[in-house]
């Protein structure tokens, strides 16, 4: 049941990467995303900074389906500031501070839920499984909405209506799911737990070379899939060829390859992944007007990405004691999400100022640097005892 809630949220934060493409069809500019995305950002990592507060407060039990409302809630503000005719730029600020607010939470929660409901050998396989549907969730909001909208006669207005209901659906079976799993109350922080102090000592902990990997995958992650539309109108190519082939390799290679790669030894698998990140984004900057190039380097990195991403996360679990592994995905989650909402500033200003081109070199710069720590860091771990 996580694993369809978390694809039908998934789904409406897909429909949400068609936003720069709705904000450009009513007088935007990526600049205006980007200064959207920052302000999704802050409330981002406020939600994520809070959770371990909420959690002892709440629970994750109860915590679980709000996620899920609060993304419902951001669909439906577009809505009612597009009915309204005035199309008001505050509403489009909210709207977007509610979906990452929402995803944030969900994102966290979700994450707790699948590593408290499994065990250490079952997590990677766990963590692969779940970001499968994850990401198939989030490639069919767009190529769905595509389709709808070209032969169905549906606008971008009818996708968010579709979204709206996923996300409602999916906050009900989260809480149908959360009601009926007795362990995930291991995930809840003790009363008598001191916060500040764990969180301190996680970041200067083993599991901290993982919180910078997926800081810098987030921020490749992110302009790959928000400024994608714009990249493939810019270079004379189908968006939908990146999503298909992104979802292929990403979806197939964890269900496909996922399983021999989470028996592998991790400090040698995972820079190898992220090596072949670097030859496979480098393909973008060579595929305008080459739609050949464009599907490979898109399915080249779907698989690396694919692989990497929940690696580091059963990896960054793995090394650290099991009564702080809930504070670990909290701050494994708030590294995502910097990367997440803040390096689309960075983005929108590459693409605005210096063009796709040097976009897309900075991305590929980006995980050769991940590739480079990654081997470094794996040095450093082995010279560390692995607390118990």
């Amino acid at each position: 049941m996580f694993i369809a809630e978390r694809s039908l949220i998934s789904f409406a934060m897909g429909v949400f990467a068609l936003f720069p493409v709705y904000l450009l069809s009513v007088g935007r500019d990526e600049i205006f995303f980007g200064s959207i995305s920052a302000a999704g950002m802050a409330v981002a990592i406020l939600v994520v900074l809070i959770s371990p507060t909420l959690t002892r407060q709440f629970s994750v039990r109860r915590l679980a389906p709000i996620g899920g409302l609060l993304c419902a809630a951001a669909c439906a503000t577009i809505l009612l500031n597009e009915l309204s005719g005035v199309r008001a730029t505050f509403p489009y600020f909210l709207s977007y501070m509610l979906q990452s607010g929402g995803w944030a939470l969900h994102f966290t929660m979700g994450s707790i839920c699948i590593s408290a409901l499994s065990s250490d050998a079952e997590r990677p396989s766990s963590f692969m499984a779940y970001s499968a549907f994850s990401t198939l969730g989030l490639t069919c909001g767009p190529l769905l909405s595509s389709l709808l909208t070209r032969y169905a006669g549906l606008g971008t207005l009818d996708m968010f209506i579709l979204a709206m209901l996923a996300a409602t659906a999916g906050s009900a079976l989260s809480s149908w799911a959360a009601q009926r799993a007795a362990n995930i109350r291991e995930a809840d922080i003790p009363n008598n737990a001191s916060i500040a102090r764990d969180l301190f000592d996680l970041l200067f902990s083993k599991s901290a070379l993982f919180f910078v990997l997926v800081l810098l995958s987030a921020s490749i992650y992110t302009s790959l899939i928000n400024f994608q539309a714009l990249f493939a109108n810019n270079s004379g190519l189908p968006y939908e060829i990146f999503f298909g082939f992104w979802a292929i390799g990403v979806v197939g290679s964890r269900f496909a390859i996922g399983p021999r790669v989470t028996r592998s030894a991790a400090d040698r698998t995972l820079p190898l992944l992220l090596g072949g990140m670097v030859v496979s984004l480098l393909g973008f900057h060579y595929s305008p007007g080459h739609p050949v190039i464009y599907a490979m380097a898109s399915l080249a990195t779907g698989i690396t990405y694919g692989l990497s991403y929940p690696l580091m996360q059963a990896e960054a679990v793995r090394v650290t004691a099991p009564q702080s592994r809930t504070l670990v995905q909290i701050i494994f989650s708030l590294s995502y999400f910097l990367g997440l909402y803040f390096f689309p500033i960075a983005a929108g200003l590459v693409s605005v100022q210096l063009g796709y081109d040097t976009l897309t070199l900075l991305i590929a710069g980006l995980a050769l640097l991940q590739t480079a720590i990654a081997l470094l860091g794996y040095r450093t771990i082995r010279r560390k005892p692995t607390p118990t």
